[in-house]
């Protein structure tokens, strides 16, 4: 893959037990590389292709923390010396955390990589939008905000949305933390067409539409997640 002129690489690692998708994205021109939402059980597998690409890891980037989260970083950093950055207070077992706010720019290599606040999922969620590719961790399940007892907030997911992910460039490739509806990835004028009569009545009105979901079971989560 060419950025800007510059080699660089992006590769996607999906979990084998979790589903999970996790990014590799590396600069050639400088051997670096940082990897966003390592899935639990892949730190071989990352280590391999780092390896074989030539690259050295800097950082480790989560999109969020769930209170329960078993996938711990620590191991990859602790291997690798990179820096674990979140938007949320470290709960995985790793003292070296950065913690991001919206406006934060990354940078590795000759590489940048803009923050994202988008909270919803979690209350503390952010993306990372990398040349023409938005890694948004699970933003786009609106089935955890229909879900009782869980950690998302649909007032918060509808701004998110609005206000910091549909206002991107149309071909913005969106890349998530799980498949939507089987697919890893999809360009953003989809996304934004597809939930458009779900967002279009306003923020009240989605607000109600996923509290009513609620208790509605397996069925009405798994609905969501085609989003």
């Amino acid at each position: 893959m060419i950025a800007n002129g510059v080699p660089v690489i992006f590769r996607p690692v999906e979990g084998h037990a979790t589903g999970q998708i996790g990014y590799v994205l590396g600069d050639s021109a400088d051997g670096v590389a940082v990897v966003i939402d390592p899935p639990a059980g892949e730190t071989e597998l990352i280590l391999a292709l780092l390896t074989e690409s030539g690259l050295r890891l800097v950082m480790v980037l989560r999109t969020h923390v769930h209170a329960n989260d078993t996938g711990n970083c620590a191991a990859l950093c602790e291997r690798t010396g990179a820096v674990l950055v979140s938007g949320e207070t470290a709960r995985n077992g790793s003292d070296a955390v950065r913690r991001v706010v919206h406006g934060d720019v990354l940078t590795f290599g000759g590489q940048v990589i803009r923050v994202l606040a988008t909270p919803g999922h979690t209350s503390n969620c952010v993306s990372y939008l990398w040349h023409d590719r938005l890694m948004c961790g699970d933003t786009f399940d609106l089935g955890s905000c229909s879900a009782e007892g869980g950690e998302a907030n649909p007032a918060e997911l509808y701004d998110s949305l609005t206000r910091r992910i549909f206002p991107l460039p149309d071909q913005v490739l969106v890349f998530p933390a799980h498949p939507m509806k089987a697919r890893r990835v999809a360009m953003l004028a989809e996304l934004r067409e597809r939930l458009t009569p779900v967002l279009g009545r306003g923020r009240d009105a989605f607000i109600t539409e996923m509290a009513s979901r609620q208790g509605g079971g397996s069925a009405a989560s798994g609905a969501s997640r085609a989003y």
